[in-house]
């Protein structure tokens, strides 16, 4: 007769029970080590849920308006970032792309530019994005004059001219002062107020209608600034809403991430780190646009050979200097310019540290230690001490100044740090009485260094090749074209080496223990990407979980 199932199955228990116990018990050890993994190693208690919140909390002070063109909280400029979109922006290499733009012709001799705007684009309130709309908004920027926030772009351009429904003439004022870099501005209806002179004077009552991510639902201003995603987007719409909570200080926001009423914010300071470090918080570096840099006088009889100041470099260890002065918290670049900038990577090997490189090249220009005793005179048997100037106020340059003055001293060059009060470092910036310059800048978006190279900074430092190309990045091309510009720029700026680049500062985004972000922002949008920044907050399970 034979078996059913069932008695085979009891056989078979029977005869491999033990087999049976063992693998039940492996995997109760596995499942049991999984959990202590989870509660010890990941801090995950099993008896707390996890719940991803729909809204993002972020802050701003006090807002004075929410009006775009005539607002004057720096809070406000990048909110309105979420809101409304321009012709063209930014990105992460500080390239100019386009946004309601599609495409573009150029006459950079005669300084105008024809735009095409994308279709189907709408205004929040369902109206379809026009032509003259751009000019609507061009035109009231320039009404609003000194108190828009877009001023200085806006102050470069003509005028501007509706072409056809979607395609506007815009006319620069002349050609060495026009770029796309000027249409980084929002652009505004022009149906949501009767005139520009009413759009200006709009204040307390403005309720923002843009193009952008993200669309205006309530605003308090006295507690909170809502924001709701804009299902009509032409881009990659928004999941989670933005409620934005008012603080009568920024400082405050760390404070209030402790109660949950913000998410994450943006800061700059020497100390966030630390302060992040201490509760908990996540911390996300990104580069900013403060630059810290070397000047070398080439008014000096021996820093104006070019091939001293390339030894010099060569002498000088930046990465020691970005671990010893600036604890790390900076980026190497090969130049001045943004970190990449227009797509143009920094190799960081033209000038990177080689102490047998800058002896050589000290040798060939006759540096020579003729006594012996460890110190270089120039071909001419002189000794010279180069002096390297700093300010006094600033801890972190006079840590730099010594570490270069170390360097220099271990290719036999005589070197004097020069520690100055502020008044008197700027006096001595001025009359150039220095050899070597730490100093420190922070660089608009656009990046127009013109006055870095025509005379008109402080330490009055002149090159005409230079001047020329800088001004190139200012005129209207192509993409391409100004990718190939600043090839040249660079090219040429490392070989005069005017500029010896130490770091680049970084700022942090720093949000709650559970706070995650993909993608980051950039020191101009500091909310540039936040439609993929996520955070949980925490629940305890209820009993019938639990058990």
């Amino acid at each position: 007769m034979k078996k059913n199932n069932g008695s085979k199955i009891l056989d078979f228990m029977k005869k491999y029970w033990i087999g049976v116990v063992i693998i039940i018990l492996i995997f109760a050890v596995i499942l049991s080590s999984v959990e202590i993994y989870k509660e010890e190693v990941l801090n995950i208690d099993p008896s707390i849920e996890y719940i991803e919140q729909d809204t993002l909390f972020l802050s701003s002070e006090t807002i004075d308006t929410l009006n775009p063109v005539i607002s004057q909280s720096e809070d406000v400029y990048y909110i309105s970032k979420l809101i409304y979109d321009g012709l063209y922006d930014y990105d992460e290499n500080m390239s100019v792309i386009p946004r309601l733009a599609s495409e573009y012709t150029i006459n950079t001799e005669k300084a105008f530019i024809e735009v095409t705007l994308k279709d189907g684009i709408k205004w929040h309130n369902g109206n379809n994005l026009k032509a003259s709309d751009v000019v609507f908004t061009i035109n009231a920027m320039k009404a609003a004059g000194s108190k828009c926030p877009y001023y200085n772009k806006i102050s470069r351009i003509h005028s501007a001219f509706m072409r056809s429904k979607n395609v506007v003439a815009i006319y620069f004022n002349n050609n060495y002062n026009c770029s796309l870099d000027d249409l980084v501005f929002p652009i505004v209806p022009s149906s949501q107020y009767s005139g520009t002179g009413a759009f200006v004077a709009a204040k307390d009552d403005f309720r923002p209608i843009g193009t952008g991510q993200y669309k205006y639902n309530s605003y308090n201003k006295k507690k909170q600034l809502e924001l709701i995603p804009n299902d009509n987007y032409f881009g990659t719409a928004a999941e989670k809403n933005i409620t934005v909570t008012l603080l009568p200080e920024r400082d405050l926001a760390a404070n209030m991430m402790e109660i949950d009423s913000v998410s994450c914010y943006v800061d700059s300071a020497a100390n966030r780190k630390s302060i992040a470090l201490d509760r908990g918080y996540q911390i996300f570096d990104i580069p900013s646009n403060k630059v810290e840099f070397l000047v070398f006088n080439t008014s000096s009889a021996y820093l104006s050979k070019k091939n001293m100041r390339k030894a010099l470099a060569y002498g000088i260890d930046t990465k020691k200097i970005l671990e010893g002065a600036y604890m790390g918290d900076g980026i190497l670049t090969d130049t001045i310019y943004y970190p990449n900038f227009m797509g143009v990577k920094d190799t960081l090997s033209e000038y990177s540290y080689d102490i047998k490189k800058s002896q050589q090249m000290l040798s060939q220009m006759g540096w020579k230690d003729i006594n012996g005793d460890g110190v270089l005179e120039d071909k001419d048997g002189k000794r010279y001490t180069l002096e390297v100037l700093t300010c006094k106020d600033n801890a972190t340059r006079s840590s730099a100044a010594h570490i270069i003055k170390n360097n220099l001293e271990l290719l036999g060059l005589k070197t004097e740090v020069i520690s100055l009060p502020a008044s008197e470092y700027i006096r001595a910036i001025r009359a150039k009485d220095f050899d070597i310059l730490i100093t420190g800048y922070t660089i608009e978006e656009s990046y127009d260094l013109r006055s870095f190279f025509n005379g008109k900074n402080e330490w009055g430092y002149t090159n005409y090749g230079l001047s020329t190309k800088a001004a190139e990045l200012d005129r209207l091309y192509t993409p391409q074209q100004y990718t190939e510009k600043y090839k040249e720029l660079k090219e040429l700026l490392l070989d005069e080496l005017p500029y010896y680049t130490l770091c680049y500062k970084k700022m942090s985004l720093i949000g709650t223990s559970t706070f995650e972000a993909d993608k980051m922002p950039m020191f101009n949008n500091i909310y540039k990407n936040c439609d993929t920044w996520r955070w949980t907050l925490t629940e305890e399970k209820n009993n019938e979980d639990n058990e």
